[in-house]
């Protein structure tokens, strides 16, 4: 593998980006569709842009909205926020208004930046476009590894978003990391992520890092595995990074495309063994690995490398990364013994620093680590179940509480429900997973206040105006009364064992 120069000393995550433009200009750093940007071009848009993000009054340290889309605007939104020593908070574009207000309500976004103006045009921000206008000339501030480097909000219980802050610190720490796993000469990457979410930071800053190009796919491109696969035979792509849904998707149907793949990483949802399998016999030579990590762990936390000798029923998520702590631990915060069920606690570099105004869920969240031998260092409660195995590999078994990932994204289904109940017909909804062949779905169970119905579209549309696409509900079945436990609770368990066949199907 070819040796990379990487950046002594480190300030912020931009500095990752600006060495390498820096040293090769001319180098292709981003393809989306038919365009192509190179390291300078890139640099100097996001360069421009920063300088009039600080014209505008944006300060180091200060939270800026960038309207995200599959574009290279809300590329040079992302790093021209960098540049400018703020932090970016990502807002995808296509959010219902009362959602991009909340974000922007938590953050004190007062200036937005990206691919379009219709964020800026839901809250009372002023917008700046990211076209490669602005001053060429002039200092920047810069940023420092205690300054945060971006805020991704979450899915909340209370029917509110979380921001989940990170600084630049925790952020580098997590990308550079990634040169010590995974092969990084020649790199072209193929980033399914949407840019909204913190797996896509992993895909892009390890690559431009890694002086190499980033392939982005339109919106029509990600929803079809024939195009993805075209793609990677059309633009040679080396490394592979999606959901595991989305990689067997491509892997059952189109494998002849994918043998120039060196890489593929899957993360988000459970790997099955299945995929493991048809990746072995389609492309043995092609490395597979399962990665795992909160987006209040920075990106990843644990990784394991499939072979042939795994074996059932769950894939494992692996061993901590470098610099990170991953143990499982009783609900007194005592280690479990391997093969005990626990939950997983996370600790070391990659932690963020808190929920963005939100202190008491923070001290909730992020706790004292126990081990007398790291006094003052903190440990994040995941909320996730697994074990250890002998030889220290964790292995993740489900949830603690409500909160599930649909294709990628985390779904607080307590916000979801928290909106759904809204509804003026409804008396009563719950809302759970279910497992498909294609990934996790939800389905939500209501039940109609007493003369009133209404039909599985038009409570489609009532929570499409209020929430993202990914938490809406793909199927609807109405009871005429929610199962209870003996202590009044909503029987959770019981609907989710029986999430398609209870009460009756809600007609379109």
């Amino acid at each position: 593998m070819a040796s990379i120069d990487l950046p002594a000393r480190t300030g912020g995550l931009h500095d990752l980006v600006t060495a390498r433009a820096r040293s090769a200009p001319e180098a292709v750093a981003v393809t989306l569709g038919p365009a192509s940007v190179g390291y300078g071009d890139l640099l100097d848009r996001a360069e421009r842009l920063a300088r009039r993000l600080c014209e505008a009054g944006v300060r180091p340290g200060d939270f800026v909205g960038v309207a995200v889309d599959r574009s290279l605007d809300a590329v040079t939104g992302l790093l021209g926020v960098l540049l400018s020593g703020a932090a970016y908070v990502p807002i995808a574009a296509e959010l219902p208004g009362e959602r991009i207000r909340a974000i922007a309500d938590d953050a004190d976004i007062g200036v937005v930046t990206g691919s379009g103006a219709r964020v800026a045009e839901a809250i009372p921000a002023r917008w700046i476009p990211a076209d490669g206008t602005g001053p060429g000339d002039g200092e920047l501030p810069g940023s420092a590894p205690d300054r945060p480097a971006y805020a991704i909000f979450t899915s909340g219980s209370t029917g509110r978003p979380k921001g989940v802050v990170v600084p630049h610190r925790a952020v580098v720490a997590s990308t550079l990391t990634r040169f010590g796993v995974y092969p990084y000469d020649d790199v072209t990457y193929l980033m399914l992520a949407p840019l909204s979410i913190d797996a896509a930071v992993a895909g892009l800053f390890f690559t431009l890092a890694a002086g190499g190009r980033v392939v982005i796919p339109t919106a029509e491109e990600v929803l079809d595995p024939l195009l993805l696969a075209e793609l990677v035979r059309d633009h040679a792509v080396s490394h592979l990074d999606g959901l595991p849904s989305q990689y067997a998707a491509l892997l059952r149907f189109h494998p002849e495309l994918l043998t120039g793949l060196r890489c593929v990483i899957t993360g988000g949802e459970s790997l099955h063994h299945a995929v493991v399998r048809e990746h072995m016999t389609a492309l043995p030579d092609t490395l597979l690995f399962n990665e795992y990590g909160p987006t209040e762990g920075t990106v990843w936390a644990t990784v394991h490398r499939c072979t042939e000798a795994d074996a059932g029923p769950l894939v494992p998520i692996g061993p901590p990364i470098s610099g990170v702590r991953a143990t499982v631990r009783a609900a007194d915060l005592s280690l479990a013994e391997p093969g005990d069920l626990g939950e997983i606690y996370l600790g070391g570099a990659g932690l963020a620093w808190s929920y963005l105004g939100r202190p008491a869920l923070t001290a909730e969240r992020f706790v004292a680590d126990p081990d007398p031998r790291l006094p003052g260092e903190r440990m994040y409660r995941t909320g996730d179940l697994g074990h250890m195995t002998p030889d220290g590999e964790l292995v993740f078994q489900g949830r603690t509480d409500n909160l599930v990932k649909v294709r990628g994204f985390r779904v607080e289904l307590g916000e979801l429900e928290a909106h759904l109940l809204q509804h003026p017909d409804l008396l009563d909804a719950a809302v759970v997973p279910h497992t498909t062949a294609t990934g996790l779905r939800l389905v939500a169970v209501v039940e109609f206040a007493p003369g009133r119905s209404a039909g599985g579209r038009a409570l489609s549309a009532f929570l499409a105006d209020r929430l993202p696409a990914y938490m809406l509900p793909t199927r609807w079945r109405q009871v005429a009364e929610l199962p209870r436990t003996g202590n009044g609770k909503v029987d959770r368990r019981l609907l989710r064992e029986s999430a398609t066949t209870v009460g009756a199907e809600l007609p379109a």
